[in-house]
């Protein structure tokens, strides 16, 4: 039975690195895993990931959110639904929608819920929240060319970041939130010790 790993977080928290980590462990235990990321990880989510994140687009909160949610459905359908590992961990899924477009743009929770029951999303065997102030996130990526998303401000993923942790407050068998200002090693190891009590 495979079992759906989900990372989340704001801009700069380390997810990219955290998630090869224990893909490597997974692999050394003799199992099988893969790495997808929202949005993309198809052919057509790739395309859509383009336009949600070109900065020549000012586009509206909600073709944001419906962009958001049509890459997400070719990915439930092609990889989640007849998955070929025995884990997929996912870089960022639904709960990125509930924060960032809920959240951050104010959008209905309400209808993002319903988005996420009508394209049938599986419920994450395990998410990490990698939780860090939003300057400190900024401060990590200032070398880095800001995409649409990152360009939106302090007080924009204040706001994410608080609609995180209120989903991690409704969630908590689920949602395990993690101190990403702590060093690589620690945040593995207290990832480690989540993820194996699931096995």
């Amino acid at each position: 039975m495979m079992k759906l790993i989900t990372f989340e977080g704001i801009e700069g928290v380390g997810k990219s690195t955290q998630i090869q980590m224990l893909n490597d462990h997974i692999i050394q235990q003799g199992k099988t895993s893969s790495i997808i990321r929202e949005p993309g990880s198809t052919a057509f989510g790739e395309e859509v990931r383009n336009l949600l994140l070109n900065t020549d687009f000012n586009i509206s909160s909600e073709a944001e959110l419906l962009l958001m949610f049509a890459s997400r459905a070719e990915l439930v359908k092609t990889s989640l639904l007849n998955p070929q590992t025995d884990f997929i961990l996912c870089d960022r899924f639904y709960d990125a929608s509930i924060a960032y477009q809920g959240y951050g743009r104010g959008l209905s929770l309400d209808f993002i819920d319903s988005l996420i029951n009508n394209i049938n999303c599986p419920i994450p065997d395990l998410t990490f929240l990698l939780d860090l102030d939003p300057l400190e996130g900024f401060n990590r990526k200032s070398e880095d060319k800001m995409d649409r998303i990152e360009s939106a401000g302090i007080d924009f993923f204040t706001r994410v970041r608080n609609g995180y942790l209120q989903q991690a407050s409704k969630n908590t068998s689920r949602i395990k939130v993690i101190d990403a200002s702590n060093d690589i090693s620690s945040i593995s190891d207290q990832i480690l010790s989540y993820f194996n009590n699931i096995r």
